[in-house]
């Protein structure tokens, strides 16, 4: 009894020890995903937000050629409905991915095979298996798109939790979780199978494709953290950073400094002459980017840049203020110079007349961070590959030439203005900042480039099929014009050609590649019409009148059943055209005298005195122009020329404007419209290229 005791209460024993081995597994799992979950988000929900603030413009872009199927006023309904549920569609499946990291996600590895919900029905509809093929289609490139970063994310997540390996189940944000989290959201929104998969390719388009990035950060941070340290972005940290080595001036920045010495030296008056000396106690950095993060608090966007001292002014007048002694200090040399090139950076920005006020006033904060991030970092400036350099053209280049009055373009600003408001937030002095959000910006602006193109190519497509049409009408209206010149036509018979046979012509010169007998044989129609209503010269002509007639009225229903005129107005020109030809054949009518022929007045056109005209014909292709309306200034670029049409578009690709080249000239002679030269270099490069040259 007693050896049986002991081993009941060994065994006892180890069933607790394994309980308790499993349940601080999974604390220590969770608690490592729990460290993880923030770094997770602070990339993921700005992808989702963004992507949720535009689903309209992205789902109409995915939906191609399948918005054939909608009506104009249900197309508008659905967009409609998209705009009213984004918001539950981005906290719903925000909620659903964070779920996922909880003990209810960490399914068996035979669940990952399993189908989701909406699959068990996939036998019965051909839809569910529609939309099924998809997710998974997306889910397969994600996993082969991003095959290093989650085998890599696997490894760390492993190492973490004290194992060899994971599978890619036991991963939270593997694809093929996220993908389902969403499926499981969209899943109840009253949308058809179609509308569903533009939603989830808008979805794959604005958050999906950077799951790369987002698995390199979460490396980057298991690689540089401890295992049990893995900070999320903003945490308080246990051991403070050490200081960012400074680094020694570059060949090229010292060029630089050169160029801007020469540059204040031809602006003497100006406001960037040297405030150092050759020696002296000099400012340590922390205490300038105290001195910036001061400035950058207090600053009063309502006051313009013009109006505020320079910036080296400002910075110095906040370093006296926060100095606990009298004994003088001064900047040296080298953060004087990126202090004074932050200045003219932003002076610049100031000055330009197509950056909106709107943008402008956001972007101008960005000068104290740019200053105090570029500290000790003259590469910053040099280097045109720099995140800094990146993120401040990319944010130049995007507020340019937008109008308020459009709602992608007012999208923008609110997109600009978050990423300024994440540099000024989250740490402006921290490069890893200005490199994530020069990430995401960048892949932003390159979307929106991409949805702008996919605009501008089917506004392109519509104006020729336009201009073909309007060519196939005058065509047409030179062919009636020429056999009915001269010609005394009865009132009805001239009233039917001009607006009846014209469509039958039409139609045939539409398809004259594939039957080009038809628009033969309707012009002919068309003429011996006409030569059948005229008075017969003789009785050789009477007769062959009569011998053509027949084949005429075969010819003629045929090309109104080809336009499906109406039946009764058919019935009742037929009649009036028989009556016609039996008084015409039992009696010569009167030819025309001169008094009734058709005089044409042509309208002259008077010349245009001065070179408007010229500018007009000579515009190329990607010009901008600024046009003044009664709403005021707003920005177009010529993006289609043909003969006198010119089409002009906003920056987001849709029309604004469509006129002769007649007309351009009038409103440049009024200035009413005014070209806009566009300097091709980025705002940095163009800054810097300035003092280079000198």
């Amino acid at each position: 009894m007693t050896h049986l005791f002991s081993s009941n209460h060994r065994y006892r024993t180890m069933d607790n020890s394994q309980q308790l081995d499993s349940a601080l597994t999974k604390t220590n799992k969770a608690d490592n995903l729990d460290k993880i979950k923030p770094v997770f988000f602070h990339y993921f929900e700005p992808a989702v937000n963004d992507c949720c603030m535009r689903i309209e413009l992205e789902f109409g872009v995915q939906l191609g050629k399948n918005r054939e199927k909608f009506s104009k006023d249900q197309y508008i309904k659905l967009l409609e409905y998209l705009r009213s549920v984004r918001k539950d569609l981005k906290q719903n499946y925000l909620l659903n991915v964070n779920a996922l990291f909880g003990d209810s996600s960490q399914r068996p590895e035979n669940d990952r095979n399993k189908p989701p919900d909406f699959s068990k029905v996939a036998l019965l509809s051909h839809e569910v298996v529609k939309e099924n093929h998809v997710i998974t289609q997306i889910i397969r490139q994600c996993e082969q798109s991003f095959y290093e970063e989650l085998t890599s994310l696997n490894k760390h997540l492993a190492l973490r939790q004290g194992k060899q390996t994971i599978t890619d189940s036991q991963n939270p944000i593997f694809p093929d979780k996220l993908l389902r989290a969403l499926a499981d959201v969209v899943n109840p929104l009253k949308l058809n199978t179609d509308s569903k998969i533009a939603l989830y390719k808008s979805f794959d388009a604005g958050v999906f494709s950077q799951l790369g990035f987002i698995y390199r950060e979460l490396i980057k941070g298991c690689e540089t953290a401890a295992p049990a340290q893995l900070h999320s972005v903003g945490e308080d940290k246990q051991q403070p950073e050490p200081a960012a080595a400074v680094e020694q001036a570059s060949a090229e920045f010292t060029l630089l400094q050169q160029k801007l010495e020469r540059w204040r030296s031809l602006h003497s008056d100006s406001a960037y002459g040297l405030a150092s000396v050759a020696a002296g106690d000099f400012y340590e950095h922390f205490e300038i980017k105290n001195a910036l993060q001061i400035l950058q608090q207090l600053s009063d966007d309502r006051v313009p840049t013009a109006n505020k001292p320079p910036l080296k002014a400002r910075v110095l007048k906040q370093l006296e203020e926060l100095s606990f002694n009298h004994k003088p200090r001064y900047l040296n040399k080298q953060d004087e110079d990126t202090l004074d090139l932050t200045a003219l950076i932003f002076s610049r920005i100031e000055r330009d007349e197509v950056l909106p006020k709107t943008v402008k006033t956001v972007v101008l904060q960005l000068e104290t961070p740019l200053a105090a991030i570029s500290l000790g970092q003259g590469r910053l400036f040099t280097d045109p590959n720099s995140p800094v350099r990146q993120l401040l053209d990319d944010v130049f280049a995007a507020g340019m030439f937008l109008n308020t009055d459009e709602l992608d373009d007012r999208l923008i600003q609110e997109r600009i203005a978050n990423a300024v408001k994440k540099i000024t937030r989250n740490g402006a002095d921290e490069l890893s900042t200005w490199i994530t959000e020069a990430g995401e910006f960048s892949t932003y602006l390159n979307k929106q480039k991409q949805r702008s193109r996919t605009i501008e190519d089917n506004a392109r497509q519509l104006l020729r099929d336009k201009q073909a049409e309007a060519s196939s009408r005058k065509t047409v209206a030179t062919a009636l014009e020429n056999s009915m010149k001269g010609k005394a036509l009865p009132a009805a018979i001239a009233e039917f050609l001009s607006e009846v046979w014209s469509k039958v012509l039409l139609d045939a010169y539409a398809h004259q590649d594939e039957q080009p007998e038809h628009w033969q044989k309707s012009v002919q129609a068309m003429d011996e019409l006409i030569v059948s209503v005229m008075p017969p010269a003789d009785e050789y002509a009477r007769k062959q009148i009569l011998k053509l007639l027949p084949g005429l009225i075969a010819e003629l229903r045929n090309g109104l059943k080809q336009i499906a005129y109406d039946k009764s107005a058919q019935s009742r020109f037929f009649k009036d055209l028989a009556v016609w030809h039996i008084i015409l054949m039992d009696k010569k009518a009167k030819p025309l005298s001169a008094k009734d022929s058709a005089v044409l007045v042509e309208e002259k056109v008077e010349p245009i005195s001065d070179d408007s005209a010229t500018q007009a014909e000579n515009l190329a292709l990607e010009s901008w122009l600024a046009f003044t309306t009664a709403s005021g200034k707003q920005w177009a670029k010529l993006l289609w020329k043909e003969a006198e049409n010119m089409l002009f578009v906003g920056k987001n690709g849709v029309k604004i404007l469509e006129m002769e080249t007649a007309e351009l000239a009038k409103k440049l002679r009024l200035r009413q419209a005014v070209m806009v030269k566009v300097n091709e270099q980025s705002l940095t490069e163009l800054v810097l290229t300035e003092l280079m040259t000198l």
